[in-house]
């Protein structure tokens, strides 16, 4: 069922429950994570694409940037872990994290090595921005598009080869947790049942594995040369058996194609 509906930015500020300002010129790991989260909990959610310089919503949602999460009149979310926990708190058709205190921290902590500052989505923009700066634009982003995100994720050229290596053991990190739990016999990151983790894994992997058009209709066509230059920077590092755990996730769980 699909629970997420785009709406006008005054139907949504006019309306109560979760809105979501959402990225809309391509598949930004946090922005599909929360998408993602609240199509498994069976939320329903009125969702804006997400337009740069667009003083009325920034406005509405306080901030410049996206993912943002709106309930009723409460203050505006805009990390994944503040995400995270409302979509918990509302409850819905299942719950995403541990109820215990241990597993719950477990499941943060190794949220936080794939949505968290310096996690794999941070390092990756770090070695896509590199690319284009390091080459004029020549390769990954356009020129114009890196410059602006590079003052977003703090970018130095000397930041580029430690960003790489973080991505690297992140990558080879969640290879070994996933092998663990499927000797153990479970069939996820953390168990025998889907957790946030594996929506994380799953969305953050996807500028890595890219997309083609048509598995994502939306996409601005200038930010694929980003995704294929990540690809040929850490592709060959990453694990085939996360790459056979992000399909199992979107066959079995998240909606396909990825819509923006």
């Amino acid at each position: 069922m699909q629970t997420l509906r785009f709406v006008d930015l005054e139907e949504a500020r006019a309306a109560g429950g979760v809105r979501l300002l959402a990225a809309a010129a391509l598949p930004s790991p946090w922005t599909e994570a929360a998408k993602g989260i609240f199509h498994v909990q069976q939320i329903p959610v009125l969702g804006v694409r997400f337009r740069r310089g667009d003083a009325a919503q920034a406005a509405w949602s306080g901030a410049r940037n996206v993912p943002v999460v709106l309930f009723d009149h409460e203050p505006p979310r805009t990390g994944w872990a503040e995400i995270l926990s409302l979509a918990e708190r509302l409850g819905g058709a299942v719950s995403l994290v541990p109820a215990g205190v241990p597993e719950r921290a477990r499941l943060f902590g190794q949220a936080h090595e794939l949505a968290g500052e310096n996690g794999l989505g941070w390092s990756a923009r770090l070695i896509m921005i590199h690319g284009s700066l390091s080459s004029g634009g020549a390769r990954s982003f356009p020129l114009a598009v890196a410059q602006y995100l590079a003052a977003q994720y703090g970018y130095a050229p000397e930041r580029y080869a430690p960003a790489r290596a973080r991505a690297v053991a992140i990558l080879a990190h969640f290879d070994h947790l996933l092998a663990d739990s499927r000797a153990a016999g479970h069939g996820y990151l953390l168990g025998d049942r889907l957790t946030a983790l594996d929506i994380y894994l799953a969305t953050f992997l996807t500028p890595i594995v890219g997309v083609t058009l048509d598995e994502c209709p939306g996409i601005a066509p200038l930010v694929l040369p980003a995704f294929q230059h990540l690809g040929e920077v850490i592709g060959a590092d990453l694990p085939p058996a996360l790459v056979e755990h992000r399909r199992k996730i979107y066959q079995q769980h998240l909606p396909w194609p990825i819509v923006l």
